[in-house]
């Protein structure tokens, strides 16, 4: 997995949006960002982990959610425990 994302994050437009979704794109097994539509212009934009499934919905939403609660939640008690660890210095 880790791999794909290093392999595909600098593939994306943006240098701080690719690692994310590289990395949910890889973990979900889907295929994310690609050819897209700004105002009425179509722009070639590679796809991040192109060999993922791309016909997606409800249940790859569900799944993203999940992984992304619990992302906030491991976050969180890293910032407890950085909390802890400073007040008892």
């Amino acid at each position: 997995m880790w791999q794909g994302v290093l392999d595909d994050a600098p593939r994306h437009r943006s240098p701080n949006a690719g690692w994310p979704e590289a990395a949910m794109a890889q973990r979900l097994g889907i295929a994310l960002s690609g050819p897209r539509y700004y105002g009425d212009e179509l722009t070639d934009e590679p796809f991040v982990n192109a060999s993922g499934k791309r016909d997606i919905g409800a249940e790859q939403i569900a799944a993203a959610l999940a992984l992304y609660r619990s992302s906030c939640w491991v976050e969180a008690g890293a910032v407890v425990l950085l909390a802890l660890l400073l007040s008892l210095a």
